[in-house]
């Protein structure tokens, strides 16, 4: 995690903390888009861990925390998230407390976390080398959530490992 922040830190471009909702972050994406920082369909990850689908985002949904960005075609970033961070990525840091000190909730959804074919708890992924990472695939659908588990979820993530 040392080594996402430190690389978030150098390449990060334009940041700001506030409230975010799904509609300010589409814009703020396409603003990134607009000035280049972006392409299409930039990788949005929540806290280093939640790989996030925008339209999969209720409109009531809100975040508080530090979006920024690092820009297209940073090759470093594959190693952590795979190809898809070639397009950019948004990086949504949660903080606990909005301005008037009020403890925020991030998200109620239900993410199940796998290496491999094991269920692992979300404790877990922090001890990942991020060398060790071949890709991360996140399956939102129930039809595909079921080939990989009967537990009650909104979504999991599986991450490939090298050999």
């Amino acid at each position: 995690m040392i080594f996402v922040l430190t690389i978030s830190i150098n390449y990060s471009q334009k940041s700001k903390t506030t409230e975010i909702s799904k509609v300010q972050l589409i814009e703020f994406i396409e603003e990134s888009i607009v000035a280049n920082k972006i392409a299409d369909n930039p990788l949005v990850v929540l806290d280093e861990q939640i790989i996030l689908d925008v339209d999969g985002l209720t409109d009531d949904q809100k975040f508080f925390g530090r979006l920024s960005i690092i820009e297209k075609g940073t090759k470093e970033m594959t190693a952590i998230y795979g190809e898809k961070a070639l397009n950019g990525v948004i990086l949504i840091e949660s903080l606990p407390e909005s301005p008037d000190g009020k403890n925020v909730e991030i998200s109620n959804s239900k993410v199940l976390f796998f290496i491999g074919d094991k269920e692992v708890p979300e404790t877990e992924l922090s001890k990942l080398d991020p060398d060790s990472i071949l890709n991360v695939q996140v399956i939102k659908t129930k039809e595909e959530v079921l080939k990989h588990t009967d537990k009650e979820c909104d979504g999991i993530v599986i991450i490939t490992l090298k050999s």
